[in-house]
Parts: C-alpha cells; structure tokens; sequence
C-alpha cells in the first residue's frame, strides 16, 4: 500500500491542479442536470457497439468505485510543466490492465458542446442524434481522468507513448467510460492515452463534428 507521505501528495497534487484549472467540485461520479437527465444516459439508445463488462471485470470496476467511495486512490500525482501543461505520474509501479480511473464530469450534450472550448470531452453515447447523444465535460466538475496527457495520433513515436487506454461499456444499463493501464508502468512513468481512439482513418472536420481534437500539436 501507498504511504502516508506518498498518500498525501497524491492528495495534494489533486486539489492544488484543479484548484488551478478553476474547477468547482470534485466528484468520482458522473453529474446529472435537469436539461440533462440521468434517464438521458440510456445505453438501449446507443446507435453503435457498447458491450458491458466481463463479469469479473465488472467486480474489479465496482471494487475500484467502492474503494474511492473510502478514500483509497490510485498512486498518482499531478504536476504542472511550464512548458507542457498538466501531467500525470505514477508514484510506484501499476501493473498492466488496472484500472486507474473512471473518466467523469458534468454530462451534456453534444449539441450543448459545440461552441465549447474544452479540450477535456468526453464520448459518453452515440444515438446518432446530436440533441441526445452525451459527453462528459470535466471543465467545472471531476477527477484525475482530465489531466492524463495525450498522445499525437498522427505521430508513430508519439503512439508509443500510450501507456493507458479507455473504454466506454455498459453497467447497470448505463453507459461509462473507464481509463485502465495497456502496459505494466513502472514508479516516475508519465502516463498518456490517446484521447481519439477509435476514430483512426477520420478527417480533421470528421474529428471536431464528433468532439473529437486535433492532437498534432501534442508530444
């Protein structure tokens, strides 16, 4: 287990970075609004393949909730690089395929999003309709997701920098999306996940209609 000494700068690293990104709350949950309800967040809706978790996947995921709900976080640590912005660094070696993170936030639209200046969206559902179809916006509201750094997709090397990965599934007839290791990281690894994947092949106006971003100027 993490330290004390390791366990509050985790703490710290946390409140300092979204204190200085200007976010409001923090939470471990998706948030609901009356313009946006919870009932909007129907997985039966979605117009493409979301499938739910494996059984014992699904046990870890809600372990890993039950866990944070107790104020047992994962060992990583916020810093902010003059030159590169906000990264996230591992504290002791993760192992691959754990779960580091559910990626939550404010729930809208994307119609709502389409002036939005975020570089932090997320994918939630797809009903082929943009007055119905979700994202998660982290600007006011979330966690450690929104400060992972991405990759430059259109970058070989860059790619291989991709050490975490997300996936949106379905749990309870609800779709989410968590963030989980793709490789083993080793303690002072910074960790990067490509925040379009699965969009590999699209344009760049393909990439904004779908809320997606232009990476090119990532490392």
């Amino acid at each position: 287990p993490i330290s004390v000494e390791g366990y509050n700068t985790v703490i710290l690293s946390w409140v300092a970075a979204m204190k200085y990104v200007g976010m409001s709350k923090y939470s471990e949950d998706l948030t609901y609004s009356d313009d946006v309800p919870e009932s909007m967040n129907d997985a039966s809706l979605e117009d493409g393949v979301v499938e739910p978790l494996p059984r014992r996947v699904e046990e870890i995921f809600r372990e890993f909730k039950m866990n944070l709900s107790q104020g047992v976080f994962p060992p990583l640590q916020i810093i902010h690089d003059p030159n590169v912005g906000f990264t996230t660094v591992a504290l002791e070696d993760i192992k691959k395929h754990t779960v580091i993170a559910e990626y939550v936030g404010e729930v809208t639209t994307v119609e709502h999003t389409a002036g939005s200046s975020s570089d932090s969206l997320m994918f939630l559902l797809s009903t082929g309709d943009n007055s119905t179809s979700l994202m998660i916006d982290p600007t006011a509201t979330g966690n450690i997701a929104r400060f992972l750094s991405g990759i430059n997709n259109r970058s070989n090397l860059s790619r291989k920098n991709a050490n975490v990965r997300t996936r949106r599934f379905v749990i309870d007839g609800q779709c989410r999306v968590a963030l989980f290791t793709s490789r083993r990281i080793t303690a002072g690894e910074t960790l990067h996940y490509d925040y379009n994947a699965g969009i590999e092949g699209k344009s760049l106006d393909e990439w904004k209609e779908a809320g997606f971003y232009d990476t090119s100027n990532f490392f």
